[in-house]
């Protein structure tokens, strides 16, 4: 297995060394962490910074801002992938045949308003804000000379960097480009070839996000064109780079030990930056280097400083850390939302650190095990914020495959531990058991938790496998897809299954909602389209074929099933020429689609 293995992840990845590490030790499947007791309800330290004024949401507009801009990943503070302004009057139905020049040409004459190319790898972003869209790539088609080196043989080799691009809305004009270095130990926290994983987020004429390097970064969304700003001592600074007014390098000042890939799309609320710390475990998958390093990092946005930090899941991070945080106010209580590395999310008072509430998002007695073989999960989706209900699925890293999981939704309207279950004594076996928690906001779980629950002729073990996906929800019908390819259409309020559908394809993205339209991306390549419904059919393969004689009359029944669903609810299918690990947006009436090499803007009217 190579660093060139095409399974990294997106925003993310801790992959390939895994399995490697796991040959080297001659073991397929190896037991290293049980589920973590309860933490204990300790407020995260402060450093005594000054607070500042109270937070207020509304972000700061920047000259050439558009209705619809999309300025971080989920849009808003709420992380819900949902575009609730922008009107999609058309969009293709199908790809041309990307080889037939004629062909291609004529569908980009229909539908292609510009189209930039990337690098080889391809996961932060797209973010359109202020007239410019930026993507997180890698430096595999270098734009400056000084970013590559001759070979021995004389070829031109593109140095191994991360790279945050910056295009002109309108035109797709490559405007400049922030250039990162590897770090030195590269297998073990900047996985090669992976570029710069973060999807930065946009407030006025600042863009912040995390860098390849593991440093919190905050720059000018103008690059070199109107000066330099903040910090003089840029490596670069030709006028097509990046113009950096401060950055926080979490391994020098905060002992940070990133697993595979530092990732995460900072949270702006007021001038406070929430980011993810990365941290996680080292190339043998046991040890945590840094277990006193923080996972949850507070900074002042206009300084760089830090506010406050966590270091919550402590020693029981399983494997990395690269979800991003969401802010709530839920019942008059303003929090920031933090899902860590050991499976359970966590409320904090913003301002300080203070630590509200804790969920455990893990049925007690689950266990992480290296390869993906357990049955405890940790978070790639971000929590999504809606109707004061969060919402999450749980995963793991992709190389890890599918598996059992769960999507939840709870309102976090009390303090403690409001996971639904405490931990009970041992059973026989040595495995925790569950007694309810009279202090549990938990609402509902969607998936299969009990043997009871499975449905015969059910086509695998469990109903909803690991995802990376982040919801889409609205009128209270909540869109999720997981890692193994397939999208649920849920009832919000009570987790009732509408329908589902298997794009028989991996999904490293997210469903996104646009004028009664669903987007959905896979990584082969596929954008799917699918119609909203606000009262949903109620269409189960599954159900449908439980008193089925045999499997062959129950396959017959689900096949069926999965036609009437496509009939009613899929709008198209359109093939790209490379993978897409990133969730198609929309913003100022522009379809944008970014695939692994490429980010096309199309036409919507």
């Amino acid at each position: 297995m190579t660093p060139e293995k095409q399974g990294q992840s997106a925003l993310l990845l801790s992959i390939t060394a895994l399995l490697v590490a796991i040959a080297g030790l001659g073991a397929t499947q190896l037991s290293v962490r049980p589920a973590a007791s309860t933490p204990p309800l300790l407020p995260a330290p402060a450093n005594g910074l000054p607070i500042g004024p109270p937070i207020a949401i509304p972000l700061r507009a920047q000259a050439g801002s558009g209705e619809s801009d999309h300025t971080m990943f989920g849009g808003t503070v709420s992380r819900n992938m949902i575009n609730l302004k922008d009107k999609v009057e058309k969009f293709p139905k199908e790809a041309p045949p990307w080889e037939n020049a004629e062909e291609l040409k004529k569908w980009e004459g229909e539908w292609l308003v510009w189209k930039a190319d990337l690098g080889s790898r391809a996961y932060g972003g797209p973010i359109v804000a202020g007239g410019k869209v930026f993507v997180g790539t890698n430096n595999e088609r270098a734009r400056n000379p000084r970013d590559t080196k001759k070979g021995g043989d004389g070829e031109v080799e593109r140095l191994d960097k991360g790279i945050l691009m910056v295009f002109d809305e309108k035109s797709g004009k490559f405007l400049w480009q922030s250039v990162h270095d590897k770090l030195p130990n590269q297998n073990v926290t900047d996985w090669p070839k992976e570029g710069l994983c973060s999807s930065p987020t946009v407030e006025g004429d600042r863009v912040y996000y995390v860098s390849n390097r593991c440093t919190v970064v905050c720059a000018d969304v103008n690059g070199f064109a109107n000066g330099n700003d903040g910090i003089k001592t840029e490596q670069y600074q030709t006028p097509t780079d990046v113009d950096i007014v401060w950055e926080y390098d979490m391994i020098k000042t905060e002992d940070v030990f990133p697993h595979n890939m530092s990732a995460g799309c900072p949270l702006i609320v007021g001038d406070l930056l929430f980011t993810v710390t990365a941290n996680g475990v080292d190339e043998n998958h046991i040890n945590l280097p840094s277990p006193l390093a923080p996972s949850f990092l507070c900074l002042n946005k206009k300084t760089g400083q830090r506010v406050w930090k966590s270091n919550l899941p402590g020693k029981n991070i399983m494997h990395g850390q690269w979800s991003n945080p969401t802010y709530a106010e839920i019942d008059g209580i303003k929090q920031v939302i933090f899902p860590g590395g050991d499976g359970w999310l966590r409320g904090f008072v913003p301002e300080t650190g203070e630590l509200i509430w804790q969920f455990d998002a893990n049925p007690k007695g689950t266990v992480y095990e290296l390869g993906g073989t357990g049955d405890r999960n940790d978070f790639i989706g971000t929590p999504v914020i809606y109707n004061n209900h969060v919402y999450i699925g749980v995963g793991q890293d992709p190389e890890h495959s599918t598996g059992i999981a769960n999507f939840y939704c709870f309102k976090p309207n009390k303090k403690g531990d409001i996971s639904k279950f405490l931990e009970g004594p041992k059973d026989k076996n040595g495995k925790l058991t569950e007694v309810p928690n009279p202090n549990s906001c938990e609402v509902w779980r969607y998936g299969w938790t009990e043997t009871e629950d499975r449905k015969k002729w059910a086509p695998r073990d469990f109903k909803f496998g690991r995802t990376m996906s982040t919801a889409a929800i609205v009128d209270d019908i909540v869109y999720i897809s997981e890692l193994q390819g397939v999208l649920h259409c849920l009832n919000a309020k009570t987790g009732e299954m509408y329908w589902q559908y298997d794009t028989k394809a991996s999904i490293w993205g997210s469903p996104y909602f646009v004028d009664g339209k669903i987007f959905l991306a896979c990584e082969n390549g596929d954008v799917w389209v699918f119609k909203h419904d606000k009262a949903p059919k109620k269409i189960d393969g599954v159900e449908a074929a439980k008193d089925a004689p045999d499997m062959k009359t129950a396959r017959a029944i689900q096949k069926k099933s999965r036609g009437e669903v496509e009939k009613e609810y899929v709008l198209a299918k359109i093939e790209f020429p490379a993978a897409v690990r990133s969730t198609p947006i929309v913003a100022n009436g522009v379809l944008y689609v970014m695939t692994e090499n490429a980010l096309y803007a199309l036409k919507t009217k």
